[in-house]
């Protein structure tokens, strides 16, 4: 039995989620009103039989304790693992010497950053020499209740007063360098990093100090703003300003609002506004975006309306494309923000404020005028051909005009909605004067030269000299873990043939909203198993970069015990997938003795077989979810749960399973007549 499994044996779904949510008894199952989302019926759905969980309202997510807790706390999968081993009593890996030594020292850091913090904060409060200080508290409009809340302090305008503080609780010199509270000159000497300075401490997304913003009280002060320093605990490019306090609401929302500054965070905090974030550089990360996406389906882009901020906008696009692609070189390519907009299903829009104003400004003056402003927020293709073409005139030269529109070909093509394409193709023609047949073709030129191979995939395996591990089987209806770990095994080793799965479920849509739902491309919720849905993921991402073979891109951002799964998966005999569990039409040991069989004979000339195992994992999840929509109706008649919304996503279930269906059966049919 595998860590995750042993956890998931000894702790209770209900206690987990009974934390977060008010349960109320509905039959056999607990429902509750679902906390990714706002909602007044309850719509959220724990399954004790089956220790799983679902939402049946906006959200249309589900999972085990795993995914709950990743998605409430915002935890990757090795946070999420350490933590519910605490809980279950499991005792992880043992850590070396050297890993231990390293976390007291920073479990130390942490506890001299929260000690700092709080001699700051009481130095705004009490020392009489901090009047100017909570002047200026009262100039930017921050109550008390802001001020308490985000801990804001006061660095005296004194060489060693903080660090006299700290070295009376214990802590050393070298501990307080460390922190990024104290520097050493040249001479050898220590002293005070920050003074005669508004003290913002700065935490990660759990709460914790892990550096502080300095704002300059003095106006002849060259440095307006201040940062501790890079440090093992502060990382700039990996932290996001007031996410800590922000999370339940931007989870709440779907919604978060990525601003600037410190004090634009605050403003908006204090004003009701709780799902405001700001980034700590000059634009956002990788690393941010993806702590974002983890809570928000909708991002919002309001930054400065001076070049500055514009500047600041367009490096964030081109992020959101880095992460997708997952290239290392900075250029802006705006097709892959629109990929990026597409796979993680976030939206991601820009806000331009008012002339002369930034959010801080906008939200104190007319807190409506902020919402109004929000609502207005453009979509990414539109700011860019707005940015981009501002400064064009009857005067500009055609090849200025051609030269802009290569340029933003791209981000406007790169959708696979022909009505959204055809749109964004219209408006840039209408901008630069160049007639949309024109652009249509230079749209056909420029794929063409994009289009290369595929890059090889071919790997030297690795015999690794450990103990054959069988998949774990559960009885759930519609649950086959053998054939999702085959299906797995299958993706690792040809993962390009995704695509071709993916646009098969594609064909099987007819046009119909809500049959296009169910029909989506192969997702994590299609694995039962949390160590694989967190590997699919990963593997999945693995195809937008090209940094790395998928391989080794997975051994480099998975845990070392997610990446022992996939090594287990790649050497797995087939004896260890023979465990029946109900497939339709054969047993899962014939089909995959078949499907073993063809991949020896024809290792890469046939994605037929990748596209069945796939379509199956598909019929597998909605049959897994027909039996709790089943159980949700007989457990609780008449209940909000039967409304149309309800009826409707059990009608598109069930002609989703019956295309299904009919397609593995066409294609098993061909198959038999290969062979």
């Amino acid at each position: 039995m595998s860590v995750v499994d042993d956890i998931k044996a000894r702790l209770d779904i209900i206690d987990i989620v009974s934390g977060y949510a008010n349960l109320q008894k509905a039959g056999r199952n607990y429902k509750a009103l679902c906390p990714f989302h706002q909602e007044r019926t309850p719509s959220f759905v724990v399954f004790p039989d089956t220790q799983t969980w679902r939402c049946f309202g906006a959200c249309g997510e589900g999972g085990d304790i795993f995914s709950f807790v990743m998605k409430i706390e915002g935890w990757d999968f090795s946070e999420t693992l350490r933590e519910l081993a605490k809980r279950a009593g499991i005792e992880l890996t043992p850590q070396s010497p050297q890993q231990i030594e390293q976390a007291s020292e920073t479990e130390q850091l942490r506890e001299l950053l929260e000690e700092a913090a709080r001699f700051f904060h009481d130095r705004l409060l009490n020392a009489p020499e901090a009047d100017h200080a909570r002047a200026y508290v009262q100039k930017r409009h921050l109550g008390a209740e802001a001020v308490e809340a985000f801990v804001i302090g006061y660095a005296p305008d004194d060489w060693r007063q903080a660090l006299e503080h700290l070295q009376m609780r214990g802590y050393s010199q070298d501990m307080i360098i460390d922190a990024g509270v104290a520097i050493r000159n040249e001479k050898g000497n220590v002293y005070d990093r920050f003074r005669n300075r508004l003290m913002i401490p700065i935490r990660d997304n759990r709460g914790h100090t892990v550096g502080f913003g300095a704002r300059a009280l003095d106006p002849e002060d060259r440095a307006k703003y201040l940062n501790s320093p890079q440090g093992p605990l502060f990382d700039k490019s990996r932290l996001l300003f007031g996410l800590d306090m922000a999370r339940r609401t931007i989870r709440e929302t779907e919604t978060v609002v990525v601003v600037e500054g410190y004090m634009d965070v605050i403003q908006a905090y204090q004003a009701g506004f709780g799902n405001v974030v700001a980034q700590m550089g000059t634009a956002l990360t990788e690393t941010q975006l993806r702590q974002l996406d983890r809570y928000a389906s909708r991002l919002i882009l309001a930054l400065d309306p001076d070049t500055a901020g514009v500047n600041a906008t367009m490096r964030g696009l081109n992020v959101a494309r880095e992460t997708l692609e997952g290239e290392h070189t900075v250029t802006f390519d705006p097709r892959g923000m629109m990929r990026y907009t597409g796979m993680l299903d976030m939206d991601i829009k820009v806000v331009s404020l008012p002339a002369g104003q930034d959010p801080d400004d906008l939200i104190r003056e007319n807190p409506d005028a902020w919402e109004d402003l929000l609502q207005r927020a453009v979509p990414v293709a539109d700011y860019v051909i707005d940015q981009r073409t501002a400064h064009l005139d009857n005067r500009a030269s055609l090849h200025e005009r051609e030269q802009i529109a290569r340029e933003l070909l791209p981000i406007l093509t790169a959708t696979e909605s022909d009505i959204q394409r055809s749109g964004n193709i219209q408006a840039l023609a209408r901008r630069v004067h160049i007639d949309e047949r024109t652009l249509l073709q230079w749209t056909h030129r420029q794929q063409a030269a994009a289009t290369r191979p595929q890059p090889s995939l071919r790997e030297q395996r690795r015999l690794a000299g450990r103990p054959q591990r069988s998949a774990k089987t559960d009885g759930a209806p519609g649950q086959s873990i053998p054939r999702e770990g085959f299906c797995l095994r299958l993706l690792l080793e040809q993962p390009e043939r995704l695509f071709a799965a993916n646009r098969k479920l594609r064909e099987l849509n007819t046009d119909d909203a809500e049959l296009g739902m169910v029909l989506a491309p192969l997702g994590a919720d299609d694995f039962s198993r949390t160590d694989y849905q967190i590997i699919f993921r990963e593997l999945e991402q693995s195809l937008y970069q090209d940094d790395l073979e998928p391989l080794d891109y997975l051994r480099e951002c998975l845990t070392p015990e997610l990446f022992e799964v996939v090594e287990a998966l790649r050497i797995e005999p087939l004896d260890s997938f023979q465990q029946h569990s109900g497939r339709m039409w054969v047993t899962e040991l014939e089909s995959i003795q078949r499907d073993q069989a063809r991949i020896n004979s024809q290792p890469r000339a046939d994605t037929t077989l990748l596209i069945e195992d796939v379509l199956t994992l598909r019929h597998n999840r909605l049959e897994r979810e027909r039996h709790e929509l089943y159980f949700v109706q007989q457990d609780a008649p008449g209940d909000d749960l039967t409304d149309q919304a309800y009826h409707a996503t059990v009608k598109a279930n069930v002609r989703a399973r019956r295309l299904i269906y009919q397609a593995l059966q066409k294609m098993r049919g061909f198959s038999r007549e290969r062979s």
